[in-house]
């Protein structure tokens, strides 16, 4: 049996400015993604700056991080975006204490109609399940992109993400 292929970073535009995965934000997640085999994976650690109830992980630091998870997750397996057609609810199994890293990791299935359906669910130190969620996209052309979205010109960052 071949080894598992070794984890690459996904790269990051400088210039995204997201509150979950933009590199220079300043009070943002700064999420960094890697794709490793048929998965793409992030760390999240659940500081104090994230808390919501007393020492605890706010969930809905969590749900962002999940749902940046399923965006990254389309990009790094797929090399395109696409467009969040339906999101499920945040499926929390347990509390996240304030000091504890999660392990966010998304699969990638396709749809009948042509779109994908992330998977993500995250994981403590010790591998239990923590929270899952699932994300279905929409992977259309260009032109439908820029209509849904309203914007009269692809964003900076996005060029090659989408086909004609």
């Amino acid at each position: 049996m071949a080894p598992a292929p070794a984890p690459v970073a996904l790269e990051n535009d400088p210039r995204n400015a997201c509150v979950g995965c933009g590199p220079e934000h300043p009070t943002g997640l700064r999420l960094a993604f890697r794709r490793e085999g048929d998965t793409v994976a992030t760390t999240l650690e659940a500081t104090g700056r994230h808390e919501g109830w007393p020492g605890r992980l706010h969930s809905g630091i969590l749900y962002l991080a999940m749902l940046e998870t399923a965006n990254w997750t389309l990009y790094g397996l797929r090399e395109r975006v696409g467009l969040p057609v339906r999101t499920s609810a945040l499926e929390a199994k347990r509390w996240v204490a304030t000091g504890e890293t999660l392990t966010l990791t998304g699969r990638l299935t396709p749809l009948g109609d042509g779109g994908a359906r992330a998977q993500v669910e995250a994981t403590d130190g010790t591998g239990n399940q923590v929270a899952v969620l699932e994300r279905e996209y929409a992977l259309p052309d260009r032109a439908t992109f820029l209509r849904r979205m309203g914007y009269d010109a692809l964003p900076p960052g996005l060029e090659g993400l989408l086909p004609e």
